[in-house]
């Protein structure tokens, strides 16, 4: 029996290594990522945001700097999206997100796995239904849309990385 996902704060514990102040390997966070959006259909947990190289480990949680849909120019931005159930085709509305909540492009190399549920890539008028496990490469500037019309959530993980 699996059990319900819910994307509360103690679903993810998100761990972040680093270098203490004398140098020595560290965990400097572990435990609830701190920024959660809620966008429309979407629920995005930030887990880490890089800026432009070289990347060198710092003590900051770069996370919590303003959320963005694109990493920073040059940059990378890890996270988890949430699709809620039963939405289609941009019909959940949100005017502060109306930007990625129906098809759109970006200006990013992402790299996506579905976790759990199934998801719906629309790419111009190819549909393909994603299950967990299912992995995508989406290219820079294709306009996407990811849809869950099934009737439980479906939780993805990617990486973007800015082609900028």
């Amino acid at each position: 029996m699996s059990r319900p996902l819910q994307m509360r704060s103690s679903w993810v514990n998100r761990v972040v290594t680093g270098f203490d102040a004398q140098g020595n390997p560290v965990i400097i966070a572990r435990g609830e990522p701190p920024t959660v959006i809620h966008a429309g259909r979407y629920t995005t947990t930030e887990l880490w945001v890089s800026g432009r190289g070289p990347i060198t480990p710092g003590t900051a949680d770069t996370s919590t700097q303003e959320w963005a849909l694109e990493p920073p120019d040059g940059g990378a931005c890890f996270r988890i999206v949430q699709i809620a159930a039963g939405t289609g085709g941009g019909d959940v509305e949100d005017a502060g997100h109306a930007e990625f909540q129906g098809a759109h492009a970006t200006e990013t190399l992402v790299y996506v796995t579905v976790l759990r549920g199934d998801v719906t890539l629309v790419i111009g008028g190819t549909e393909i239904v994603l299950h967990p496990g299912d992995s995508v490469v989406q290219q820079p500037g294709v306009p996407h849309d990811w849809q869950n019309r099934a009737a439980e959530d479906a939780v993805m993980v990617g990486v973007l990385l800015s082609a900028r």
